[in-house]
């Protein structure tokens, strides 16, 4: 019986050596067909359509980090200290000269006024009393029915009460003028771009109440290398690109401040753009600065094939085609892309 048992258990070993070893053959390909070592024969020649790749001469651009700014910004504030009764405007709102943005409560205003009014009014009265008095007097003293004394003291009367009566009359116009801060009006076409109070809030003098902007003067103002900015003149002409917006703008030069930026020696250009849709101050944008030409190699992009995440063409060569991985670089706007590496001049590709 014992030997019984160690027959089965050496049977068994010998199956799973067995088994084991013809799985690690049939995974060495023991079992598969192998093609004997030689030359493949060649496939037949192409002769269909390529194209032959050429340098072309580009324009060379740097692109300049730019920022949108407003030319004329302007921070509303009151001229007096009054409640703020109404905000007539918010955030966004465009604005046209003389439209009323801010209502301060002016009853204090209006009081001051009607009190220099009444003033005047009453100093009128006296004065014209004095008057009166003054004339009768100098005739009764060219009629000798008066005395020196009282033509002179008549007509101090008439003369003081005639300069209150100018004085009271600029306290009026002074109030009256007064009575206009109570209604602060837009000065010229501009837009709202924030608000800093609410209405019931107290308006102190000189205290910023609305930031307003003209649209007409937003321009691109971009810190230019020293190296660049010496090459640059009022009036050139440049490109503008603006990301945000998918588009490109022509602008102008306008300014070239004469003087470098220590830190990052750069000199600050400010452009100006004839289009301004869709701008507001604080937008990035790009500047870009002819350099001179390039020589490029540029394909069209439909000779492209992706392969994960590589970039391949089929290129042709003693009439075969053969797979060759390319580095791209700009695309642009006629569908022909820039290639970095992988092709020279004088080589051929085909169609995918």
């Amino acid at each position: 019986m014992m030997l019984s048992r160690s027959h089965k258990t050496l049977v068994t070993s010998a199956v799973t050596l067995s088994g084991l070893l013809l799985m690690i053959l049939w995974m060495a390909g023991a079992f598969e067909h192998k093609i004997r070592p030689g030359l493949a024969e060649a496939g037949d020649s192409y002769t269909g359509p390529a194209l032959t790749l050429a340098l072309e001469s580009i324009p060379l651009f740097e692109e300049v980090a730019a920022t949108v700014q407003s030319g004329q910004t302007t921070e509303v504030a009151a001229q007096i200290q009054a409640r703020i009764q109404a905000i007539h405007v918010k955030s966004g709102d465009t604005v046209k000269p003389g439209q009323l943005l801010i209502s301060l409560d002016d009853e204090n205003i209006k009081a001051r006024s009607a009190q220099a009014a009444a003033h005047l009014a009453a100093i009128g009265a006296r004065l014209q009393s004095a008057r009166s008095h003054f004339n009768r007097t100098q005739g009764l003293y060219t009629k000798q029915s008066a005395t020196l004394a009282d033509l002179e003291s008549a007509k101090a009367d008439y003369e003081s009460l005639n300069a209150q009566f100018g004085t009271a009359r600029q306290a009026l116009n002074e109030s009256r003028h007064v009575a206009d801060y109570g209604r602060i009006k837009s000065g010229f076409t501009a837009r709202v771009i924030d608000r800093h109070a609410e209405p019931g809030d107290i308006a102190l003098p000189g205290g910023k109440l609305l930031t307003l902007y003209d649209p007409a003067s937003l321009r691109f103002e971009a810190h230019v290398r020293e190296s660049v900015a010496v090459g640059l003149q009022p009036g050139q002409q440049l490109e503008a690109r603006i990301d945000a917006l998918d588009k490109t703008l022509p602008v102008t030069i306008a300014e070239i401040v004469p003087a470098a930026e220590p830190a990052a020696r750069s000199v600050l250009i400010k452009t100006r753009a004839e289009q301004r849709a869709g701008l507001f101050p604080g937008q990035f944008a790009r500047l870009r600065i002819p350099q001179g030409q390039e020589q490029v190699l540029l394909i069209p992009q439909n000779y492209l094939q992706q392969a994960g995440q590589l970039d391949a063409v089929w290129l042709l060569h003693d009439g075969q085609i053969t797979r060759r991985f390319v580095r791209l670089g700009q695309r642009y706007a006629d569908g022909r892309i820039k290639i970095i590496a992988g092709l020279q001049a004088g080589e051929r590709i085909v169609l995918p």
